[in-house]
C-alpha cells in the first residue's frame, strides 16, 4: 500500500508549499482509488503491467498482486509523454503474477534509458 501512504503524505506536504521534483510510482496497488495534483511535479511516472490495455501480456504475466490501473488524474497532466505517463515492463523482463509486482524486478527503469525514451530515471 505506499502508493495510498504517498498519496497521504503528499497531500500534508503540500500545505508547506514543498517543492516536489520526480515521483516514480511502482506497482501502485488501487492506483485509480486516489490521486492528486500531479502538475505539483516536475515528473510522475508509474510503472507496471499493462493488463487494462489494448494487446496487453496474457494473464499470466501480469502483477497478480496488484492488478494494474492508471494513476487516478495521470491523464490530466499538461504535457503528457514528456512530464509523465505510464511505462510497462518491457519484453526481456521477467513476468509472472510475482515477478511483475516485485521490486527487485524493476532495475530496468534505471537502465533502459535511451534517447527519446521517457519515462526512466534519470540520472541525477
Amino acid at each position: 500500500m505506499g502508493y495510498a501512504y504517498a498519496v497521504g503524505m503528499i497531500k500534508a506536504l503540500k500545505t508547506s508549499n514543498i517543492k516536489f521534483g520526480n515521483l516514480y510510482i511502482i506497482a501502485p496497488e488501487n492506483a485509480n482509488a486516489d490521486g492528486e495534483d500531479w502538475s505539483l511535479f516536475e515528473e510522475v511516472w508509474q510503472y507496471g503491467s499493462n493488463l487494462d490495455q489494448p494487446n496487453r501480456d496474457p494473464l499470466w504475466e501480469q502483477d497478480g498482486v496488484a492488478p494494474q490501473k492508471p494513476v487516478k488524474g495521470l491523464e490530466l497532466l499538461p504535457t503528457p509523454k514528456t512530464k509523465g505517463g505510464r511505462v510497462f515492463i518491457p519484453s526481456g523482463v521477467i513476468k509472472n503474477f510475482i515477478e511483475s509486482h516485485t521490486i527487485s524486478n524493476y532495475k530496468w527503469i534505471f537502465t533502459e534509458r535511451k534517447p527519446g525514451m521517457d519515462g526512466y530515471v534519470k540520472p541525477r
